[in-house]
């Protein structure tokens, strides 16, 4: 499984993760402080549900999870709120040295969904994404 993230303004901007990575990335940001607001449908009138400021009528058992089934819209102050905790991972991402004929350098703890914590470059263009705004999840 994998998911897709999709800027709402502008719907061509995607950024494509696996469902590990995607989770990897959760697990990151709330471990750097991130308390996520939960989605929201990301077509109401599809899902049977009244958007009335930030609550919600007939919400059928929305469960408004980052890491569910159900395909949401991440607001805009949650992304910034996403973004900010990425940040500080990366700050927090500690490189170890591996002795060699050459040296090379890991990124990370093998602490994430999948024994690997997520690739900076995947944490970058999430964190990217975010500053544009609202977002949409999509599983695909």
């Amino acid at each position: 499984m994998t998911f897709r993230l999709r800027n709402n303004k502008n719907p061509t901007l995607t950024f494509g993760l696996t469902s590990s990575t995607w989770y990897g990335i959760l697990e990151l940001a709330e471990e750097n402080g991130w308390n996520p607001m939960g989605t929201i449908p990301s077509n109401p009138e599809d899902n049977g549900m009244v958007l009335a400021g930030l609550g919600f009528s007939d919400a059928h058992n929305w469960s408004g999870d980052y890491w569910s089934e159900n395909q949401g819209l991440v607001l805009l102050e949650d992304a910034l709120n996403l973004a900010d905790a990425l940040e500080l991972a990366i700050l927090n991402y500690e490189h170890h040295y591996i002795p060699s004929l050459h040296y090379y350098t890991i990124f990370g703890e093998n602490n994430g969904s999948n024994g690997t914590q997520p690739s900076l470059g995947a944490i970058q263009g999430v964190i990217d994404l975010c500053y544009l705004g609202m977002f949409k999840i999509e599983k695909t």
